[in-house]
């Protein structure tokens, strides 16, 4: 009997296995797509991941699901870690590192941005939400915490705006912005953004002195 009971535990921890091998072959083949700048949906990751279509759907049941999750497994390093005291030094190492990670991959970011804007389109202003939001607030959380230490330094009207103005000069936007209509090179690029985010946080530090 006690046997049988290891014999069948055994049988479950197989099937238990391979499941888990499964999702992680969806996954790597999504991010495979991804990485080459296709489109991420359910029958090319299963092909690409040699399983059924039908398989696949058992274990992601939309594309927003399989991109979800295939975004967390290409999730970048801490970008916020070992920043230096001051602000100037903070907001150019966060420019700097975001920059250096989409323009290693850019056709995974560019289909990222694809994605994002195939989403906003079908939701609709008056659509149903998706629990899958369109755009994170990962940029917006950078941007702040390269900024902490001026919360006392610039009044809070002031500090919103250079907030959002610096949000728009780094990321997948300002990447395709510095390439495709500019035209620059890689590492011009990374040099255009870096210039932007400088001449920002400038202005605003210069305008609180001379009021």
């Amino acid at each position: 009997m006690e046997g049988s009971e290891r014999s069948a535990e055994g049988v479950r921890d197989g099937r238990r296995n391979q499941k888990l091998r499964t999702r992680r072959a969806l996954l790597d083949a999504a991010a495979e797509l991804l990485r080459a700048g296709h489109p991420v949906t359910i029958a090319d990751a299963a092909e690409a991941a040699r399983v059924s279509t039908a398989t696949a759907y058992r274990y992601f049941s939309s594309p927003q699901e399989l991109l979800r999750e295939t975004r967390t497994l290409m999730r970048a390093p801490d970008l916020t870690a070992d920043l230096p005291a001051d602000p100037a030094g903070r907001v150019d190492a966060i420019v700097a590192r975001v920059a250096d990670m989409q323009l290693a991959n850019e056709p995974a970011w560019r289909a990222m941005l694809n994605a994002s804007l195939e989403r906003s389109l079908k939701q609709g202003d008056d659509g149903p939400e998706d629990e899958f939001p369109v755009r994170s607030r990962n940029r917006l959380d950078l941007t702040r915490t390269a900024l902490a230490p001026l919360t006392d330094t610039l009044p809070p009207a002031a500090l919103r705006r250079l907030t959002m103005a610096l949000t728009l000069v780094y990321g997948v936007e300002s990447l395709v912005s510095t390439r495709d209509v500019c035209e620059l090179e890689a590492t011009e690029a990374k040099e255009v953004m870096r210039w932007a985010a400088r001449s920002l946080l400038d202005s605003a530090l210069r305008e609180e002195t001379e009021d």
